[in-house]
C-alpha cells in the first residue's frame, strides 16, 4: 500500500467502518481495543474514532473531514494526535518518522523497525504529558498493538492506566491475544 492509499480521506470509509464509528462515539471511556482478523479495518476504524475525537466542528455521525483538523490528520501533522507503529507500517502507511529515526535509516545505521520501539513509546509518553495544542483533547493510535514488545508494552500500560488531561487511546491490533492481559483490561 503506498503512502497515497494509506489516507484516510481519500476514499469515504466503508458503511460497517461508518457504523462502528457511529456506536464507538456514543461510548463513553478513555481507551478502546478493535481487534479481529487482517483486513477488516482496525486501522481505518481507529483513524475515523480519533478523527471524530479531534475534529473541530463533529456530528453524530463522526468527523467534518473538512476542518483544520481533520485536513492536520490527512497530511500526517495533527499537534494533538500521536501514532505508535513499527517503522515498517509508517513507511508503508505514509506517516513520517521522527528525526533521529529517519536519521538512522537515511544513514544505514539500522533497518526500519518491524516492532513498535522502546524509544517511539517513551516519545509517545512525552506527548501524553504535554498540554492539548488545538484544546479538543489528544488522541494516540498503536497499531499493530501486538508488536508492542513487553518492555515497550510496560511503558504503555503506566499512562494508559492514568490518562494524563484528556487523553484517548484506540489499540488495534489483529492478535490482541498477543497483548499484555493488563492491557486489554484497561480498554473498551
Amino acid at each position: 500500500m503506498s503512502a497515497e492509499e494509506g489516507k484516510v480521506a481519500d476514499l469515504p470509509p466503508a458503511p460497517w467502518i461508518t457504523a462502528q464509528t457511529e456506536t464507538l462515539l456514543k461510548q463513553r471511556g478513555h481507551a478502546w481495543l478493535l481487534q479481529g482478523p487482517s483486513g477488516l479495518g482496525q486501522y481505518e476504524l481507529a483513524l475515523q474514532l480519533i478523527r471524530a475525537w479531534l475534529c473541530d466542528q463533529p456530528t453524530e455521525h463522526g468527523a467534518c473531514n473538512t476542518c483544520t483538523s481533520c485536513h492536520a490528520i490527512d497530511v500526517r501533522s495533527h499537534t494533538d494526535f500521536c501514532i505508535l507503529m513499527p517503522e515498517t507500517v509508517m513507511i508503508e502507511l505514509g506517516w513520517p518518522l521522527g528525526e533521529k529515526a529517519q536519521a538512522d535509516i537515511d544513514d544505514k545505521k539500522r533497518k526500519p523497525s518491524k516492532e513498535i520501539r522502546i524509544d517511539a513509546m517513551r516519545d509517545a509518553v512525552e506527548f501524553a504529558q504535554r498540554t492539548a495544542g488545538r484544546g479538543r483533547g489528544k488522541a494516540m493510535l498503536v497499531y499493530p498493538a501486538e508488536r508492542m514488545n513487553h518492555i515497550t508494552a510496560n511503558a504503555l500500560l503506566k499512562t494508559l492506566e492514568e490518562p494524563p488531561g484528556d487523553l484517548k487511546f484506540v489499540l488495534a491490533s489483529e492478535a490482541a491475544h498477543q497483548l499484555l492481559p493488563t492491557i486489554r483490561s484497561r480498554c473498551l
